[in-house]
């Protein structure tokens, strides 16, 4: 008699490999996810710091979200509006630029934000800014390591800039 298919360990063996595969896999993929919904701060504040810079090299000031021509991921350049991960703040009250998750990522807890604070020196032609977050190591490092590289200062920037 020929034997055809597999045998019950042959299986057992392969069901036991796909789960040691799948254990190791779906929690690096979910971690993937995460930090692609967290990717969404740094081009959305790297787009900020771009149109502030040039305001501020043709007018010689800074200015609001609107007055740069700025709007969030969330479509806003006045007020606080929200995207599917994050609230983005343009009331300019803290931080000159803000973002809040508004959903665990990774390590990185709801309610974690995103700011950037400038301030003008040198005849108010250069912009000095600031980028952190409120828990840098689970966070801004984790999840956005670009973020930070749009400072150009090591010093807190802790008021908002100037706008006169």
């Amino acid at each position: 008699m020929e034997k055809k298919g597999f045998s019950l360990i042959e299986l057992m063996v392969a069901v036991v490999i796909m789960g040691v595969l799948a254990a190791i896999a779906v929690p690096k993929l979910f971690g993937l996810f995460d930090k692609a919904k967290a990717s969404e701060i740094s081009l959305a504040a790297g787009t900020y710091t771009k149109l502030l810079e040039t305001y501020v090299s043709e007018h010689g000031k800074g200015g609001s979200w609107h007055d740069i021509g700025y709007k969030s991921p969330a479509g806003n350049s006045r007020g606080i509006a929200g995207s599917t991960n994050f609230l983005y703040d343009a009331t300019e009250g803290i931080y000159n630029w803000a973002a809040e998750s508004t959903v665990n990522l990774n390590d990185c807890t709801t309610g974690n934000k995103w700011f950037i604070n400038y301030s003008l020196e040198g005849g108010s032609q250069h912009v000095f800014f600031w980028a952190s977050n409120t828990d840098v190591t689970k966070c801004s490092d984790a999840l956005t390591p670009n973020f930070k590289r749009l400072s150009n200062t090591t010093t807190p920037i802790t008021t908002p800039g100037g706008k006169e």
